[in-house]
């Protein structure tokens, strides 16, 4: 094949869990330098929050090329050129540098339309032309969708899905899927990032139905149920900087369970229908999403449910803070502190939250942990052992868009710590389940990420992870 490279908590099983965290009699933790649970506990949120402040350290020459006099687009078939402009920091005035090109580079390509981006300078009759030249992804894109939920192979789902990836040019996308197997579901989106560019404004609404089986393991017992849920919503958005952006979401849910149990739902019939509202606010400045190396994100929201037309009411706030933070010889330190909080009524149990579903704590990568508040924390360094790399499969005779593939590997040593609590417990550092470890991490096309990881938790056990996805 010919290749052309381009330069460019609580104690839990995986079956059930508990509403307080004890350690098992007579068993003794395990964790680095021989340290108590607590302790390492301790020193990693400590740390974790301490670096949301740390400064970057220069690990790399910055070159100058000189002032730009024009920026010029090629390649964009479909994409409207001011959607590429828009998310970069160079404009026409201002000096060229390899560091400003490569963020911006970063920046483009997580846009998630193309399938490699390349920035140079080209000198012209004393004039500097900045060249953003773009290889666009396919994209009308039938998805074949399966997979196991929550990574339980008892739990397969399979189906189809098809994404209009770049509708109009303008980055519009419009979504629709249908799944069956476990927790089968329907859903129809639309998005627009930029519906009103002289206000900078952005839209998106989706309408869903999908069966869920309840996740509870406190209320579960013997014979589980399910929930159904239908949920209808729009979101508008105004983004004030490249970086920043604040929306409002509205929204309609029906939540409706198979056997109705106390707790379950508010309403005694085992249907709640209710309105709810959220504001939040967002600071990305992130290099790549899929699997980031510099910047920071800073995200914050509060979210009402129920507003007087059920008995329903209560409010969760939450917020979730990464930092990035480049070092000498390519190294990356990653940190991310998060948690929600819930105040008001009665909390149904479709509303609570985990560790062991969407949030995870590696060591304790199965088990669930069940609250109605979270918190938790992460610290990662990465190496990329190949950096991410535009590669040309030139042999094979298929379509432009899909014979242009970007792809990496990233090694990464890490430590997760986290804990769920109800509202009448008392938050403490014995609540806190913690593990650490190491891996690599696959960055493959079109913004997928494998890791393959081995991971000890805080009593001494370990674990082969796979996952799909960046930690964070």
């Amino acid at each position: 094949m010919n290749l052309t490279i381009l330069k460019s908590h609580r104690a839990a099983t995986s079956a059930k869990s508990t509403p307080l965290r004890r350690r098992v009699a007579g068993q003794k933790a395990f964790v680095p330098w021989r340290l108590g649970g607590n302790f390492f506990t301790g020193v990693l949120v400590f740390f974790s929050a301490s670096l949301l402040f740390a400064q970057a350290e220069p690990s790399r020459p910055n070159t100058s090329f000189g002032m730009i006099d024009t920026v010029i687009v090629v390649g964009n078939d479909k994409t409207k050129e001011a959607i590429i402009i828009r998310e970069m920091t160079l404009r026409p005035g201002m000096e060229a540098t390899t560091e400003a090109m490569e963020w911006d580079r970063s920046r483009i390509y997580s846009i998630g339309l193309f399938t490699r981006v390349d920035l140079l300078v080209v000198p012209l009759d004393n004039r500097n032309m900045l060249i953003v030249d773009v290889s666009e992804r396919w994209y009308i894109i039938p998805l074949p969708l399966f997979g196991f939920r929550d990574g339980d192979p008892k739990k397969p789902y399979y189906g189809a899905g098809l994404l209009h990836n770049n509708f109009q040019g303008l980055n519009q996308k419009l979504f629709g899927s249908v799944i069956f197997g476990y927790n089968p579901s329907l859903a129809l989106s639309f998005s627009d990032p930029w519906i009103d560019r002289e206000n900078n404004l952005f839209l998106s609404s989706g309408l869903s139905f999908s069966r869920i089986r309840n996740r509870s393991a406190i209320i579960a017992g013997t014979n589980n149920f399910d929930e159904q849920h239908y949920d209808v919503n729009a979101t508008l958005g105004k983004r004030f900087t490249l970086f920043q952006s604040v929306s409002l979401n509205v929204g309609l849910h029906m939540v409706e369970v198979t056997d109705h149990r106390p707790g379950t739902t508010v309403s005694p019939t085992g249907i709640d229908r209710y309105v709810y509202a959220g504001i939040s606010y967002a600071y990305d400045s992130r290099n790549l999403r899929d699997y980031t190396t510099e910047g920071m994100y800073v995200g914050t929201y509060i979210t009402k449910y129920g507003f007087g037309e059920t008995a329903l009411s209560f409010t969760r706030i939450g917020a979730d803070f990464r930092r990035f933070t480049p070092l000498p010889l390519n190294f990356t330190l990653a940190n991310r502190v998060h948690g929600s909080l819930v105040s008001g009524s009665f909390i149904p149990t479709y509303t609570r939250t985990y560790f062991g579903y969407g949030e995870r704590i590696r060591g304790y990568f199965k088990n669930v942990f069940e609250g109605e508040n979270i918190t938790g924390a992460s610290v990662e360094l990465r190496w990329p052992l190949l950096k991410p790399r535009t590669v040309i499969f030139s042999a094979v005779p298929i379509p432009q868009e899909f014979s242009v593939w970007r792809i990496g590997i990233s090694l990464a040593l890490f430590a997760d710590a986290g804990a769920t609590w109800f509202r009448g417990d008392k938050l403490s550092l014995d609540m806190f389940a913690s593990g650490y470890g190491g891996g690599i991490a696959f960055l493959l096309p079109y913004d997928i990420v494998m890791r393959t990881e081995y991971a000890w938790n805080d009593r001494g056990s370990g674990q082969f992870v796979i996952d799909f996805r960046s930690s964070f």
